[in-house]
């Protein structure tokens, strides 16, 4: 295995990770964010004034770090997107953060034009982001999961564009899987042919495969860390990701679920349980 003391361990920010670490329960370096849609509130004011006061505060916790630039709307993929980001907005909203880096997701494709086409726009942006915004630690491209985003979950899409845009690769790893299962492919087979070269940082979860339905953001299942470790000997990241908890429970399943007015102690039990777990599979 490749990993080591030198990697970072990074979770979803909830309330229920900030009371994990001040009772010395935990053992993590970052908190990334937001992990789900009603923490997206926090970018309503045009002043950015409330998620400044969120930063302030929680980086003196742990350094925050930022998954996308603060809106849904913007697609990597889009022939639009240059023209959508608010660069002074933006470039504000990442100065407060703790952590110096970008991670987007791979999506937005005009399914009426071609692979290349979509490509060379995907890399165009990606350029883009690089000089308008430099001298960030990484520029990280996350695979999507499902067929709703087109050849943004083809393999071969995916290695093109992070190889020739020269960006780092987010490795989601139950993205991967949902993404090898819509295709029918193997899922040993998918992740082979993915970019583990250029792997900066892994989002780790559980899934349920439930035949007609999927469901992530669980606690890691023993298939979830077994693919860890699968990856962990192909790649050397900088950051592996706990990107647990969900809102829903749409397969009812039983899981604990996240809100944002109260604390849920069985999901705390899950959050230590799987950080101890990653610590130990990373050799910290």
């Amino acid at each position: 295995m490749k990993g080591g003391m030198n990697m970072k361990l990074a979770c979803n920010y909830y309330p229920e990770v900030i009371e994990l670490i001040q009772e010395g329960l935990i053992n993590i370096d970052y908190l990334k964010y937001p992990a789900l849609g009603y923490q997206m509130n926090v970018f309503n004011s045009d002043d950015l004034s409330e998620y400044e006061k969120f930063t302030h505060n929680i980086n003196k916790i742990r350094p925050i770090m930022l998954h996308g630039l603060g809106t849904t709307t913007l697609n990597l993929c889009s022939k639009n997107f240059q023209a959508q980001i608010n660069v002074e907005r933006t470039r504000e909203l990442l100065n407060m953060n703790g952590v110096n880096g970008i991670s987007v997701h791979l999506s937005g494709i005009d399914e009426s034009l071609s692979f290349e086409v979509n490509k060379r726009i995907s890399i165009e942006n990606l350029k883009y982001i690089k000089n308008t915004f430099p001298g960030k630690e990484f520029y990280s491209i996350e695979n999507v999961d499902t067929l709703r985003f087109g050849i943004c979950v083809y393999p071969e899409f995916i290695s093109q564009v992070v190889r020739e845009s020269g960006a780092d690769f987010l490795l989601d790893i139950s993205h991967a899987y949902c993404a090898a299962k819509a295709l029918g492919m193997c899922f040993y087979s998918y992740m082979e042919k993915l970019p583990l070269e250029k792997v900066y940082e892994i989002h780790i979860n559980g899934w349920i495969d439930a035949g007609d339905k999927m469901m992530c953001h669980i606690k890691i299942t023993n298939e979830a860390y077994t693919t860890l470790k699968w990856v962990l000997e192909r790649c050397s990241p900088e950051i592996v990701t706990l990107e647990y908890g969900r809102d829903n429970d749409r397969i009812n399943s039983g899981i604990p679920l996240m809100s944002p007015d109260k604390i849920n102690p069985k999901a705390k039990e899950e959050i230590v349980e799987q950080l101890n777990r990653l610590n130990e599979i990373l050799g910290r």
